[in-house]
């Protein structure tokens, strides 16, 4: 299955589209900021293990793009 990831423009938009997709029968799944900083630490682990060598700047460049 495939997952869909949206950022909204502001509380706004977010509000919106939290309920619009709750009555279209969705429940959103929120991604807070540390959330996504474990996901990019995870996936600099994961790219490790594989033996594929990651610099702390890329690690940086990510962790920066919240």
């Amino acid at each position: 299955m495939k997952t869909l990831v949206i950022t909204p423009k502001d509380k706004k938009d977010f509000t919106f589209l939290s309920e619009l997709l709750k009555k279209l029968g969705f429940e959103p799944q929120i991604l807070y900021d540390e959330d996504k900083e474990d996901m990019s630490l995870l996936k600099a682990m994961l790219q490790e293990k594989k033996g594929e060598y990651v610099s702390e700047h890329e690690v940086m460049k990510i962790l920066k793009k919240k």
